[in-house]
């Protein structure tokens, strides 16, 4: 079956296409923060702004610029278009989260025990790589590109467990529970390997996994093994240079929380080892 999706949509700089319903999500996750971030005390914070709406840009670009045309057409560009909506958007929208702005909606009660618990890290990263690896079965991937409502499932479940998944990094309120730095170094490598794996698959593997991109003519010379190898190090290489990052920036912190808790040496003592 040939796909549904911006059929017969030419891939180039013009190829934009402004989905009322994208627009729309993009508006009013804009006007909800914009109103929190101007009637609650202490909600806004002209940084943290900056992060949400760069998520919000990211994501919002990923789904309506000539990417998305791209993406019917080459796997590496649909790989592409997954990394933003589920590594760079997420992250960035949950950075400007402020405890402030979130402190109405997870007030102590039933919707905060709620968050915390889907947002639990074994939760939110069993989730988070069973909904990926769930998507890249062929033929689940091929009913996502031929039949636009289940392609609508799939980028909606790729937002919100990226969001999940991202939430024990960034952490935005404290009512959803507490992690220290090494506990969320764990939960990063530990969820990254699956990930690799899968990445892995897509490298490595000789044949063509999915029958979609045989049926098209191949797009800008890329053949369709190359563009499989392409995907396979966009979802390793870029999918995981944002938990690199943040890896990176979790480990120099605890070691400067370690360097801090340790005692003070004393002069002409010797510890004992």
């Amino acid at each position: 079956m040939l796909p549904l999706l911006h059929l017969g949509t030419a891939v180039n700089l013009g190829a934009w296409h402004l989905e009322p319903t994208i627009v729309a999500g993009a508006f009013i996750a804009v006007s909800f923060y914009t109103y929190g971030a101007f009637t609650i005390k202490g909600a806004f914070v002209p940084r943290q702004a900056v992060y949400f709406f760069a998520g919000v840009l990211a994501i919002f670009l990923a789904l309506v610029s000539p990417l998305d045309a791209a993406a019917n057409r080459l796997l590496s560009m649909h790989m592409l278009q997954h990394v933003f909506l589920t590594t760079i958007g997420p992250p960035l929208l949950l950075l400007g989260l402020t405890p402030a702005l979130l402190d109405p909606v997870l007030r102590p009660g039933l919707v905060s025990r709620l968050a915390a618990l889907v947002t639990h890290p074994v939760f939110a990263g069993t989730l988070f790589v069973v909904n990926m690896w769930f998507w890249h079965v062929p033929p689940i991937y091929g009913a996502a590109l031929s039949h636009l409502p289940v392609h609508i499932l799939m980028h909606l479940m790729f937002m919100g467990s990226g969001i999940l998944f991202w939430w024990p990094v960034v952490q935005p309120s404290p009512h959803t529970g507490r992690l220290g730095e090494g506990a969320r170094l764990l939960y990063l490598l530990a969820s990254g390997m699956p990930m690799g794996l899968l990445a892995l698959l897509f490298f490595a593997s000789n044949g063509v996994i999915y029958d979609h991109y045989e049926k098209l003519q191949p797009l800008w010379g890329i053949s369709h093994t190359d563009d499989q190898q392409i995907a396979g190090l966009v979802m390793g290489a870029l999918g995981e240079a944002a938990s690199f990052t943040a890896i990176t920036l979790l480990f120099f912190r605890f070691l400067d929380r370690e360097e801090a808790a340790a005692p003070a040496a004393v002069p002409g003592r010797i510890d004992a080892l």
